[in-house]
């Protein structure tokens, strides 16, 4: 019997549901993460990060801060264009308490732009991105592990692979090499990612995706441009089907072209799965098992981050996303429920990375 059978069956109902969960709270998960020469960590909105039972959480388990909102452009400029940097300030300032790596998210994505641009000039546009690019990333200097420099560019329904926006049509889509240029001068120490969703399963629409990023990072490799890392964001979804084989020849793929991986925005929706709590909890662990299991078992993935840390603070919940249950019930997309409680999810996640296998070469610094 395989783990996604076992987590899924009717056996859950009768152990009780928070049994081995609570037992394994204990465990930190980026201390197990560690084990394995990896990180493990969280996105978070100093809205409710320093909030019970959201900081102990952060205090258990997190090697890794990012900021949901609060390091993108719209939520640093007011409406005339002037900096505020207090939020931004508080995330990386949590992330200092808790000793661990601050991931930078994000600095070009055409839905973070301002929304004076609507109308810019090309000329005015590039000014602009460029000194909130420079201005962000040497505040910040020397306290980022990695930048997602440029996110959601690619499009596999339009020719060209490639999203149209308005950083398309006023930065230019052949110039996107020089967010990353420009990132890498301004903090010559960072990795820089490219970060982009609908990868990771299995689905006709995933492939081209897939394959769409994979032509976009090969051109910019060949031309030398400084992408270290591929950020995955891994939204699942328990209506999607999942292969391990076909993800792991992806990451084969990214590892080729010398790219790390990082999973930096995951967590799993559970809309069309039954109304009976124990059941949803089970499928949702199932496959957070599958994916966990996969993804530690490819030396190039050094990070994961799940998207916020309970059910009660995640965007999928948020009544402006509008992705509710058709039964009216939230959804339960994270490790911990609205209590902070640990939920099967939790015990999934800790096992892939506890039973994680492989070793760390000291001398080369690299996974082996």
């Amino acid at each position: 019997m395989n783990r996604r059978e076992l987590l899924g069956g009717a056996a859950l109902a009768c152990v009780g549901l928070n049994g081995l969960a609570q037992t394994q709270a204990a465990v930190g998960l980026d201390g197990l993460a560690r084990t394995s020469g990896r990180h493990f960590g969280f996105a978070v909105g100093p809205g409710y990060a320093d909030k019970e039972p959201v900081k102990d959480l952060l205090r258990q388990h997190a090697g890794v801060i990012t900021a949901e909102n609060a390091m993108k452009w719209r939520s640093i400029e007011n409406l005339f264009g002037v900096p505020d940097y207090t939020q931004a300030d508080r995330v990386s300032a949590i992330a200092a308490g808790l000793n661990a790596q601050l991931r930078g998210h994000t600095l070009a994505w055409h839905q973070s732009t301002p929304a004076r641009f609507v109308n810019a000039t090309g000329e005015m546009f590039v000014q602009a991105q460029t000194s909130h690019l420079q201005a962000l990333v040497s505040r910040y200097r020397g306290r980022i592990h990695t930048w997602d420099v440029l996110n959601e560019v690619i499009d596999a329904d339009q020719p060209s692979g490639m999203r149209e926006s308005v950083l398309s049509r006023l930065w230019g889509a052949d110039r996107y090499p020089e967010l990353f240029e420009l990132t890498r001068v301004a903090d010559p120490h960072a990795k820089l990612a490219y970060n982009d969703y609908g990868m990771e399963q299995d689905e006709p629409w995933c492939e081209h995706r897939r394959s769409a990023a994979l032509h976009l990072l090969e051109a910019w490799v060949k031309r030398k441009v400084p992408v270290d890392v591929m950020g995955l964001q891994a939204h699942l979804d328990l209506s999607r089907r999942f292969s391990a084989a076909r993800m792991l020849a992806f990451f084969d793929e990214l590892s080729a072209l010398g790219l790390t991986i990082q999973i930096t925005e995951l967590d799993v929706r559970d809309h069309t799965a039954t109304t009976d709590l124990a059941a949803r909890d089970a499928a949702v662990a199932a496959l957070y098992s599958d994916f966990m299991d996969a993804c530690m078992s490819h030396p190039a993935v050094e990070m994961v981050v799940m998207w916020n840390v309970t059910d009660a603070d995640s965007w999928i919940n948020r009544w402006s996303q509008g992705q509710r249950r058709p039964d009216g019930q939230p959804m339960r997309p994270t490790l911990f429920d609205d209590q902070g409680q640990p939920k099967r999810a939790f015990d999934a996640v800790a096992a892939s990375l506890r039973q994680a296998r492989v070793k760390f070469d000291k001398k080369a610094g690299n996974h082996v």
